[in-house]
């Protein structure tokens, strides 16, 4: 028997996905708990199992287009059965309707114009939606109502009176990020404070050890959030949880943004663990492969814009977490050591906590104690 394939909500936050992928095409045959296609949610690109077995009779929405939860997005049965019943798109109650006809503004009421050109609009009749506005932020004037009887028209989207726009949604990842971003900045009492690190011992080691120095990082700050329980915590209404486990988000450059991969107890884990670990979740986020367990759960943030040739910044927290630790550019710089100038390869380390729960005397020390960490990185190993 025939049965459709729902958009499965994959998170709390989740009300609508986006098709990314169909790992099946139509008229092929699926099976029930094999991966069938890739939905992008609020969090991460996810694959989505099968509901059942048989063959892919429809697609209903392509790839590129969202579904809100719930939302039928396939059919999957025998080949020649009849799917028109399921095809048909449930009816909403005709009251609901005519409650969101009611509420949707018309064009007219969204356009934003002068009061002398709303009044000059109606004694020609004319509509305001058509009329391209040449004021501050698009505002219709007077002057381009009467242009608009000389043969002026709205111009079409994605084109401004300086030239052509692209334009497209704010959603999945990105949107989510919007918010968390929004969040931080608006909830949480951000600062940020800064230390100069050497890290040619560091290069030296990881070359030896073939250990990336992104694992040497996490897990120097591993061995600080010990020292220093307190930023490894979260505020949660009135309280303050201070986690006792060490989950650490490393962020990740993916085709749909930056992703931040959790490496969870990290404090089980040796060098060469977490090393291979890391290496896993990057490889399976520049794939779109990682799942909901492996994004989520942190307990602290590591972002590099190094990366990208960022000399130092002041990373924003991510929610609920309440400390995140940015990481600059390595470049070698003249330094003073022994009161001689000697060429060595420096780092910024930037830390951004919330001010609410943690000091600063307690932040200072965490970073002076990770800087410590990364210049004698021998004690590191064991």
């Amino acid at each position: 028997m025939a049965t459709a394939v729902f958009m499965p909500r994959l998170t709390d936050t989740m009300h609508q996905g986006k098709i990314l992928e169909w790992l099946k095409k139509e008229g092929e045959p699926v099976t029930e708990g094999v991966p069938l296609f890739v939905v992008e949610t609020d969090k991460a690109a996810v694959e989505v199992n099968a509901t059942a077995s048989g063959v892919l009779l429809k697609v209903l929405v392509g790839e590129g287009e969202s579904a809100d939860v719930e939302e039928r997005v396939a059919v999957i049965g025998e080949l020649g059965e009849d799917i028109i019943h399921l095809l048909r798109e449930p009816e909403k109650p005709k009251v609901e309707k005519e409650k969101v006809r009611e509420a949707k503004p018309s064009l007219t009421q969204r356009v934003k114009a002068s009061p002398a050109a709303k009044r000059l609009a109606r004694e020609r009749k004319i509509d305001l939606a058509q009329v391209v506005g040449s004021g501050e932020g698009g505002l219709i004037t007077e002057k381009d109502i009467e242009n608009f009887g000389k043969g002026e028209r709205k111009k079409p989207a994605g084109i401004s009176p300086y030239g052509e726009e692209n334009r497209w949604p704010l959603e999945g990842v990105r949107r989510a990020m919007a918010k968390r971003m929004a969040q931080s900045t608006h909830e949480m009492a951000r600062v940020t404070t800064v230390a100069e690190t050497d890290m040619a011992d560091l290069q030296g080691l990881s070359k030896e050890k073939a250990i990336t120095i992104t694992s040497f990082i996490v897990r120097a700050v591993v061995e600080a959030l010990k020292d220093f329980p307190i930023i490894n915590s979260s505020l949660e209404d009135e309280t303050v949880v201070v986690k006792k486990y060490y989950n650490i988000g490393v962020s990740v450059a993916s085709p749909r943004g930056l992703i931040v991969p959790v490496l969870h107890n990290a404090e089980r884990m040796n060098l060469q663990q977490i090393s291979e670990r890391l290496g896993n979740l990057a490889q399976k986020a520049r794939e779109n492969r990682l799942s909901l367990e492996e994004i989520s759960g942190g307990t602290f943030t590591v972002t590099n814009s190094g990366v990208f040739g960022s000399l130092f910044f002041t990373p924003m927290i991510n929610p609920p977490e309440s400390a995140i630790l940015g990481l600059g550019k390595i470049m070698k710089q003249p330094v003073v050591r022994e009161d001689q100038i000697v060429i060595r390869a420096m780092m910024y380390l930037s830390l951004s906590y919330d001010h609410r729960i943690i000091d600063g005397e307690g932040a200072v020390s965490f970073l002076q104690k990770v800087k410590k960490g990364l210049e004698a990185p021998q004690g590191l190993l064991g």
